[in-house]
């Protein structure tokens, strides 16, 4: 039996190059701040939170598509049932999300957004690529993460 802490407060390479917060508890631990592009950006003061949560959003659902490689499995029944299914329509989600910003700004923001968020794009020393940037996440956040459509938009104004 030893008397030593247990912690998981990382290393001095994790301290050099990121932002790190150590969260108390039990086993105290580090946790990296700025850990995306989106994350720096947010810490910076150039995202709000809410479009640092559609940047988060969209980062999901390109996991949950297959955008990012993953190692192979190999252990027998390690699978869903049926992968192939789930990723087409994880990948459906992901384009219709980034479609509803090509639909609204362009092609080129659907494109920027893409890039600036799955593929880490600086675009901070570019305000007009950073106002695209929040305008493309600000439409997500409304369409995709704040219930979508006006649920009274079928009824006619006035009294």
């Amino acid at each position: 039996m030893t008397d030593k802490l247990h912690t998981d407060l990382g290393t001095k390479e994790i301290y050099k190059r990121h932002s790190v917060m150590v969260e108390g508890g039990t086993i105290p631990r580090a946790k990296v701040m700025d850990q995306t592009l989106i994350d720096r950006y947010l810490m910076d003061g150039l995202l709000t939170l809410q479009e640092h949560q559609a940047g988060e959003y969209l980062m999901s659902q390109a996991m949950k598509a297959g955008i990012f490689t993953r190692p192979l499995r190999y252990e027998a029944g390690a699978g869903e049932s049926n992968p192939d299914a789930m990723a087409s329509e994880a990948l459906m989600r992901y384009g219709k999300t980034l479609s509803l910003v090509g639909k609204r700004y362009g092609d080129f923001a659907k494109y920027l957004v893409e890039e600036v968020v799955i593929h880490g794009w600086d675009v901070s020393p570019h305000k007009e690529r950073l106002v695209t940037l929040k305008k493309g996440l600000g439409w997500i956040s409304e369409r995709r993460m704040a219930g979508g459509k006006n649920p009274v938009r079928h009824l006619k104004g006035g009294g």
